[in-house]
């Protein structure tokens, strides 16, 4: 039984460039439906394959100005009331967001895991899924940082891999420790990764306490800490908007 309670934080600000022409920049990718069996879109199914996790929190979301209303108008769709709907000023990348989200997410809880999701994952096997989250609840409850991988089955050049330090078991939920991330690799370097039961891709779901992730980024890079302190310094709120 998880320790802590788990704060979704779902990332939709992303532009969906990569599926044009039914993504587009005011309408990316992430609030489409492409299940012909029900018409909920990518968002609202990220929100949605949470149920049954134990300890579930209502989620935080980190969008873009633009998109603020079609955030809310899909959240409420579902009877979704968020904890926060962040608004960023300028699309900043993955950390920012993150520590942004965690700063947020202390507010709300003494000691809170914070489970990171990109919004426009489609992942069929919604009961793997939560088995593989509860797991990754056990490490996160001890102050690990967990980040999901998916056992490549292509020489895929548009992800990034992750090395654990063990071979990957695929009949078995278990945690590795990680020794190396390898950003988007050619297509040899791909070809030869996928063999080598070491790496798998990197998902972009990761899992944490708000207060390890936070610690581990003013480690390494403190000015994004400083500068997201002052951003939620000056937030201001705006209907059921935080605007940085």
């Amino acid at each position: 039984m998880a320790v802590n309670p788990t704060i979704p934080i779902i990332l939709c600000g992303g532009k969906g460039t990569r599926l044009w022409p039914l993504s587009r920049e005011s309408y990316p990718k992430q609030y489409l439906s492409f299940d012909s069996s029900n018409q909920k879109t990518l968002l609202q199914k990220t929100q949605e394959r949470l149920i049954g996790i134990k300890n579930i929190k209502r989620p935080i979301l980190v969008c873009s100005e633009e998109h603020r209303f079609i955030v809310a108008e899909q959240m409420n769709s579902i009877g979704v009331i968020p904890n926060a709907i962040i608004l960023e000023p300028i699309g900043r990348n993955t950390a920012p967001a993150i520590a942004v989200a965690a700063m947020k997410a202390l507010e709300l809880e003494e000691n809170p895991n914070i489970l990171v999701m990109p919004s426009d994952h489609i992942i069929k096997d919604t009961k793997a899924f939560l088995n593989i989250i509860e797991k990754g609840i056990e490490f996160a409850d001890k102050k690990k940082l967990v980040t999901f991988g998916i056992i490549p089955d292509t020489p895929e050049t548009g992800f990034g891999y992750i090395q654990a330090d063990k071979p990957l078991n695929t009949e078995k939920i278990e945690g590795q420790n990680i020794i190396n991330f390898l950003e988007k690799p050619n297509l040899e370097t791909a070809e030869s990764l996928i063999k080598d039961n070491h790496y798998s891709w990197n998902s972009g779901i990761f899992l944490f306490q708000a207060s390890v992730i936070l610690k581990e980024i003013e480690a390494y890079c403190p000015k994004i800490i400083k500068y997201c302190r002052d951003s939620i310094k000056k937030e201001s709120f705006d209907l059921d908007f935080t605007r940085l």
